[in-house]
């Protein structure tokens, strides 16, 4: 299978995957179509399917001229009026699509939103805004337990799995992260090999859930030098793991955003 990483707005990833001599392409959150439409041109592919993480206009705005080109495109999404999808899916379901010949299970993450949902197969996970490279979305609409729950599912996934995430954020998530846990080697080191990739025009997205345990805090909850930096610094005694990752969240949202 390739997947084309497509760049739009100022730092949205949008994700295009089809399978080696065949025509029928998917997309992931197209919040944009102009850019869609320019690599399925010079791809010389048809859009068959799209896959919708959550409602907010970077992930749909392409989605209403995507379907003027392509009427009988199948849009899936979590079950929310404002996400235009014609096929519903819900946590759990394995998602076939003739498209791609494969199977993608659906995964409740409501945090950022209360409807997102990602989706993953082969250790690859599409998240949307609910994990990113060094951080994770903020929470628009759903609770710190929401969210917490939703990175803890993802935490079980496979350490191979890849997280195609849907914005470049990593440098400045990585310079939160060594707030919290600034003796960390690995951060460090992450921060000096994303710099290069970034200055030489390169991305930073996809990362490996292996080494999203190692550097972010968000993910870090049950770690006892992230839970004892948040104590210390909100001068707290915090006795849950969801606790510990709210005062993360509140730490980034008002002191360092």
């Amino acid at each position: 299978m390739n997947i084309i990483q497509i760049p739009a707005f100022s730092d949205n990833y949008l994700w295009l995957l089809h399978e080696s001599h065949q025509r029928h392409a998917v997309v992931v959150d197209p919040g944009d179509h102009m850019p869609i439409l320019k690599v399925l041109e010079e791809n010389n592919l048809d859009l068959k399917d799209i896959l919708i993480t959550h409602h907010h206009n970077d992930h749909i705005g392409g989605i209403l001229e995507l379907k003027k080109i392509f009427p009988d495109v199948n849009i899936y999404g979590p079950s929310d009026k404002r996400i235009p999808a014609n096929i519903i899916v819900n946590d759990g379901e394995n998602v076939k699509l003739n498209s791609l010949h494969e199977s993608f299970k659906v995964i409740d993450v409501k945090g950022h939103t209360n409807s997102h949902v990602a989706y993953y197969f082969k250790n690859k996970l599409f998240c949307g805004d609910t994990l990113f490279s060094c951080g994770c979305g903020r929470l628009f609409e759903g609770s710190y337990i929401d969210m917490h729950k939703a990175l803890s599912r993802i935490k079980q996934l496979p350490k191979e799995t890849m997280i195609y995430c849907a914005h470049e954020y990593t440098l400045d998530n990585i310079g939160f992260a060594k707030l919290v846990d600034p003796n960390n080697a690995d951060l460090i080191s992450m921060e000096k090999k994303v710099k290069k990739i970034i200055d030489k025009g390169g991305y930073s997205i996809p990362s490996k859930l292996e080494s999203e345990l190692k550097i972010n805090p968000f993910l870090r909850f049950d770690i006892p030098n992230i839970k004892q930096a948040v104590q210390n610094h909100f001068n707290i005694e915090i006795k849950s793991e969801a606790e510990i990752f709210k005062y993360i969240r509140e730490w980034k949202d008002k002191e360092y955003d």
